[in-house]
């Protein structure tokens, strides 16, 4: 005959299997009421990670941009002080202005390929033909070339060589009381088919 262990005392068999039955049941319905809860857990945590992207979205959209920094209006020097084909590296705004014969442009300095950061390497020849398709030849020297898969552009931002789809990304630029001024929101970027002489803000 079973020993009831909790009490020391011997059980009829029916009695035995009747209490080994709700020992089974009381197991299984821990268990599910464990699942329950780790289930109830991660979908919890998962509503709270949606919420807090959304939060983090909403914050981003309604904070406005800072002054001087990316994303931001960025001020990258008189006009004055730029020679014709000089390219300026301005890294709070993560961009290029260059001045041109017909203005300036401000290049984001992001491939346009897969990200990476392009460098201005002044010493290079620069390869390539003018935008537009037009007569101009370029012979000043230097150009930028992405570290990650050699693409190359000139100093307007044309792909002239390497596998980056388009010319580099633009960013608004204007001249205010003699300053230039650059608009470098990611959203603001303009991404172009062709770099054309006609991109450059006149001085």
């Amino acid at each position: 005959m079973p020993l009831d262990r909790d009490r020391g005392l011997f059980l009829p068999p029916a009695r035995a299997a009747q209490l080994d039955a709700l020992d089974e049941q009381h197991r299984v319905q821990r268990a599910r009421a464990s699942r329950r809860l780790v289930f109830r857990w991660v979908a919890w945590g998962a509503l709270a990670t949606l919420v807090g992207q959304w939060s983090l979205g909403l914050l981003h959209f309604l904070t406005p941009r800072r002054l001087g920094a990316f994303g931001g209006v960025v001020v990258a020097g008189a006009v004055e002080s730029y020679k014709i084909g000089e390219v300026r590296v301005i890294r709070e705004g993560k961009c290029y202005v260059v001045r041109v014969p017909e203005g300036f442009i401000a290049l984001w300095w992001k491939c346009p390929h897969l990200g990476c950061t392009v460098p201005w390497l002044p010493n290079d020849v620069s390869e390539g033909g003018p935008p537009d398709g037009g007569d101009r030849a370029f012979t000043d020297k230097g150009h930028f070339k992405c570290p990650c898969h050699q693409s190359t552009y000139n100093r307007y931002g044309q792909i002239v060589s390497g596998p980056a789809p388009r010319p580099m990304s633009q960013f608004p630029l204007r001249v205010e009381d003699g300053k230039i001024v650059v608009d470098t929101g990611p959203d603001r970027a303009i991404i172009r088919s062709v770099a054309r002489f006609s991109d450059a803000t006149p001085a």
